[in-house]
């Protein structure tokens, strides 16, 4: 009788010694992080909606098409998004803004496509310059939540893949099996392949090796792939600046355990493990909410803590609507520097050619490369206006897999019954906009709106967040997405049980360590790269970067009109207290330098006509103003 008894009390006392030892540690799925809703912001739990569904039958069926005034959106795609030159984002906003942004993303959300319910409600219009009229461009469905979509009490609702928290689940995985196959299981390390990069799916990791049956699944959209690089996300191999993130955090990863063990010599691997991934996320959080999301005007009330109360989960309008912000930010080139700020030996490479391919990595040299292009160039403007490589050429050629994806952003949000962007502003409290030449100060946009919609009652939603007027003259977009990315970023911080500044397991030592960490750092300690501008969302020309002694930058009282300049003119009004020298340079946000002059300054105001090269393109550009006392940077923009 006792051993009946007393088998089921030890069961049960190592049941809840582990429940209570787990609790130290974040779960991989994201389950248990609130104590009292367990399934909150875990993986494979339902989006939520900000406002009510909206489909056709208010069950599933969506409005797709003119019965329900919704346009072909290869219409509206050619319309109003076709983009034939660069336009340079006006607050000099880096590409890390939308290569850190689409890592965020693949840390918190994930809808999977259904590759048994596809679309065809886009076909090609008979003007179409690059697909064939009369065809048609399929697109699947989201994966409907299992058990959603049978009656209008019971809409068709859709699931999160992933967990939602800020966590590192990009570099680490959302479930145990990839954890674990991410692991060396020595020394707390994850697994590496030559050049310190991310595994490949081989049985060692190295890419010339026999390939894993067994290896976690990666996407490849462009169905080519038979070795790639496995990571905690699926999406991982998608681009090279992507995929650098996924590195560089691997790295840091790997760091921290060999820091780790020297300081505890009696930790075992699963303990630096744990340690190390919970600083990884820390890191994550920190860069996230103190450099990415203020580089883009968000500004979150101050942290006051976890608070239980709160539901970390992602709202679908969020995931198919206002975080889909990125795809009008990215440029078509991805600059490949030197550490001296050279171009590589191989030169720059369209974005269309690196699409799922991760041997641009290996033959690039590593992320060294892409991180200093990255800082350099100047992203895209947030307008209605996307580049040719992710509207035309979507992981192929038109005809040969290619996709639009603004026109697949159209239908993405009509398939998820995502309702019209006035009744999103009504839900959340903002007042219904009357009118397209409200929603926008460009006239032209404004009319290309009114043809397609007529009403703007009917407009799509991602269409009237990246046309609306931003919010203020620091912001990069406008009142809709600001707006909904304020309240996901706060939930996600404030519902994290685990959100780094409230662990208590973290010493003050960590936590202090993570809060003056910067992207930047993180990149310098795990590459090659010793010159980098402090703020890496913001571009600079490798020339401008300080090296050594700081050159003061002072204030020379200049000032550039007409600013912006559609000619190739532009006067240069300057005050300087004495007769000097000044050395003016005009640089481009790939640090080239245009033209190059000397000016001669007399004590007082002094006027210069700069005379630009007739072929100079538009975009955003550096005027350097330097003396042997400092510097001064302007901003001209040429259209």
């Amino acid at each position: 009788m006792k051993s009946k008894v007393f088998i089921p009390l030890i069961c049960s006392f190592l049941l809840f010694s582990i429940s209570t030892s787990a609790q130290i540690y974040r779960s991989f799925d994201g389950s248990q992080n609130n104590i009292n809703n367990p399934f909150w912001g875990a993986a494979n739990t339902q989006l939520i909606r900000i406002a009510h569904s909206d489909y056709a039958d208010g069950i599933s069926v969506p409005k797709l098409d003119l019965t329900y005034d919704r346009p072909n959106p290869r219409v509206i795609s050619n319309r109003l998004f076709a983009q034939t030159t660069a336009i340079s984002n006006g607050l000099a906003l880096s590409d890390f803004i939308w290569a850190f942004g689409q890592f965020v993303d693949h840390d918190i959300s994930l809808v999977e496509n259904d590759p048994d319910e596809i679309l065809s409600n886009i076909e090609i219009p008979s003007e179409d310059l690059f697909f064939t009229p009369g065809s048609i461009m399929h697109m699947s469905r989201s994966m409907a939540a299992p058990g959603t979509g049978t009656d209008i009490n019971n809409p068709r609702q859709h699931t999160n893949q992933i967990n939602s928290f800020i966590d590192a689940s990009t570099v680490y995985g959302s479930d145990e099996d990839r954890a674990n196959w991410l692991r060396t299981f020595d020394g707390g390390k994850l697994k590496t392949s030559p050049g310190n990069l991310l595994p490949w799916n081989t049985v060692t990791g190295n890419i010339n090796d026999e390939i894993d049956f067994n290896a976690p699944f990666m996407a490849d959209d462009t169905r080519s792939l038979t070795k790639y690089f496995v990571a905690g996300d699926i999406r991982a191999n998608e681009n090279p600046l992507l995929l650098s993130f996924h590195v560089v955090f691997l790295r840091e990863h790997n760091r921290l355990c060999e820091e780790l063990g020297l300081a505890h010599p009696s930790w075992n691997d699963e303990r630096i493990y744990q340690r190390a991934r919970k600083l990884v996320g820390a890191l994550i959080q920190e860069i996230v909410y103190n450099e990415w999301l203020p580089a883009m005007g968000v500004e979150l009330p101050n942290y006051l803590g976890y608070n239980a109360t709160i539901n970390p989960s992602i709202s679908n309008e969020f995931s198919a609507a206002a975080f889909r912000l990125g795809h009008t930010l990215i440029n078509s080139n991805i600059i490949r520097m030197n550490n001296d700020g050279s171009d590589i030996s191989g030169g720059n490479i369209s974005l269309r050619d690196a699409f799922f391919n991760p041997f641009v990595m290996v033959l690039s040299g590593g992320v060294d490369t892409f991180f200093k292009g990255m800082a350099t160039q100047v992203q895209q403007e947030m307008d209605c206006k996307v580049i040719d490589d992710v509207r035309n050429f979507l992981f192929g050629a038109p005809g040969q897999g290619g996709l639009d994806l603004a026109a697949i952003n159209i239908n993405r949000g009509r398939e998820r019954g995502i309702p019209s962007f006035n009744q999103i502003r009504q839900h959340l409290g903002l007042p219904s906009v009357n009118s397209f030449y409200t929603l926008t100060n460009d006239q032209e946009v404004a009319d290309i709106l009114q043809e397609v919609y007529g009403s703007i009652d009917n407009l799509d939603p991602w269409v009237g967040m990246v046309s609306e007027q931003h919010v203020g003259s620091d912001a990069l977009f406008g009142e809709l997405i600001m707006t909904i990315l304020e309240e996901q970023f706060q939930v996600l911080r404030d519902g994290d049980r685990y959100y780094y500044e409230v662990d208590n397991e973290l010493t003050a030592a960590q936590k202090e360590m993570v809060s003056n960490t910067s992207m930047k750092e993180v990149i310098v300690r795990n590459t090659s790269i010793d010159l980098m501008q402090d703020q890496v969302f913001i571009a600079m020309p490798h020339e401008m970067i300080s090296d050594g002694p700081v050159i003061k930058q002072f204030d020379l009282e200049a000032q550039l009109y007409p600013n912006p300049t559609s000619g190739n003119e532009t006067t240069i009004k300057y005050f300087s207290d004495i007769d000097q020298n000044i050395n003016l340079d005009v640089i481009d946000y790939q640090g080239r330098l245009i033209t190059s002059v000397v000016l001669l300054a007399y004590a007082g105001d002094n006027y210069f006509q700069m005379v630009l090269p007739a072929n100079m393109p538009r975009g955003l550009y550096n005027i350097r103003l330097q003396t042997q006392y400092g510097y001064n940077i302007l901003k001209l923009i040429k259209e």
